[in-house]
């Protein structure tokens, strides 16, 4: 089943790819902030996000493909745009990304931030050319800027930037849930809206994916932990994790596994309430969950 899923998620991976390169196929001017912006946003990654969007539009009944492209690109976009911000020296100060060196450094870190700005603004002006209802645009376009905004993942960088004068298990929860969860979710929601579900799917939907949020950035800090350990040795990298508002800060390697499981039951708890059309976000939530064991 791994393997499937694994194959699935790279079908979709390589559609999402494709369309965000054709965002890119026309010269624009400023050059140089077109290609920082594409520097950025054509670098790799995994998807998850725009994945998550056309799997849930799909597995809702959705046909028209080209319906939801340019949400998925849109949130690619303000996903790119919370990670340039996130790498700037004022931020987390980070030299790769991706195996590549960060936009800022690539470039500098006016036009990293400008960028970052441009791709903001960008994501809306997809959004709002979605060929859909215009209630259905309005509806997509509040939970998306309610998942990327104060409320969602610039007020988590905020958390995370102060975590030095709040550093308990509470504060780690909305921090994960503001940066990282919200996000998640807010992608399988409005794919599920484009496709118009019942209310009570999406409402699932949207639960399961706080909880898969979560447990994809769980597994992110065990995976950080467990390759530091072989490049910086077992002492060093526990010196590095102690101090630092993640759950393996909080509770160690071994409890934070415990914590990912339990993620993982929930998040596949309530997508198992809507039966064998949407088992792939069950399946998904497993693939996550093994990633880091």
């Amino acid at each position: 089943m791994k393997r499937e899923i694994a194959d699935l998620l790279d079908e979709k991976r390589r559609v999402v790819e494709e369309a965000l390169k054709s965002c890119f196929k026309e010269k624009k001017s400023p050059e140089k902030l077109y290609k920082a912006m594409a520097y950025s946003v054509l670098s790799g990654g995994k998807r998850i996000r725009p994945i998550l969007t056309l799997l849930s539009f799909e597995r809702c009944g959705g046909r028209d493909i080209s319906q939801i492209l340019p949400l998925a690109c849109g949130i690619e976009f303000l996903h790119t745009f919370a990670l340039i911000q996130d790498d700037l020296p004022s931020m987390d100060n980070d030299d790769l990304r991706r195996g590549k060196p960060t936009l800022h450094k690539a470039t500098d870190e006016a036009t990293a931030i400008l960028a970052s700005d441009a791709l903001f603004s960008s994501a809306f002006e997809l959004f709002s050319k979605m060929e859909i209802a215009e209630s259905e645009r309005v509806r997509v376009i509040q939970e998306i800027t309610q998942a990327i905004g104060p409320d969602g993942v610039v007020g988590g960088q905020v958390i995370d930037l102060d975590q030095e004068k709040d550093f308990n298990p509470k504060t780690l929860r909305h921090l994960h849930y503001k940066k990282t969860a919200r996000l998640i979710a807010a992608s399988i929601k409005c794919g599920a809206i484009l496709a118009k579900a019942p209310q009570r799917t999406i409402k699932i939907l949207e639960r399961g994916g706080v909880y898969m949020g979560m447990l994809f950035q769980i597994t992110d800090d065990i995976l950080d932990v467990v390759s530091n350990e072989k490049t910086l040795g077992k002492r060093t990298q526990k010196d590095m994790v102690q101090n630092r508002l993640t759950y393996p800060g909080i509770y160690g390697l071994d409890r934070t596994k415990v914590w990912a499981m339990g993620y993982a039951k929930r998040a596949k708890g309530y997508f198992a309430l809507l039966g064998e059309p949407f088992e792939v976000f069950q399946d998904i939530t497993d693939y996550i969950l093994t990633r880091s064991f």
